[in-house]
């Protein structure tokens, strides 16, 4: 009786020792994959073709900010003179109303005078 619980333990054992040998491995490879990716990250921050690529971009992103600042700014100044110009013409159409009631009035007046005489 005493052998198939020493075969069982053995085998328990063995099973525990692949286990460890197993994670062992896996750990290892886990560790080579990180340095792998690391160092893969490293080259192609130092590689120039990316270092230009990210030159130009950034260059881009400079020159659209500008292109939509002059763009913002000349939107500005046609808002300004549209403005200044429907002012105006308001200003000129609130003038011709005005004298044109004057005168309606005058010539109201002046009709109630004729009428009245």
């Amino acid at each position: 009786m005493r052998s198939p619980l020493i075969l069982a333990a053995f085998a328990a054992r063995s099973l525990g020792a692949c286990s460890a040998e197993h994670a062992g491995e896996i750990k290892a490879g886990g560790k080579a994959v990180a340095s792998d990716v690391k160092d893969a990250a490293k080259t192609i921050a130092s590689d120039p073709d990316v270092k230009e690529a990210g030159t130009a971009i950034k260059d881009s992103t400079r020159e659209a900010g500008a292109d939509l600042k002059d763009a913002a700014g000349d939107a500005t100044e046609a808002m300004k003179s549209a403005g200044t110009k429907v002012g105006q013409t308001a200003k000129t159409a609130g003038a011709d109303l005005k004298a044109g009631a004057k005168k309606a009035g005058e010539d109201t007046k002046a009709e109630i005078h004729e009428a009245t005489r």
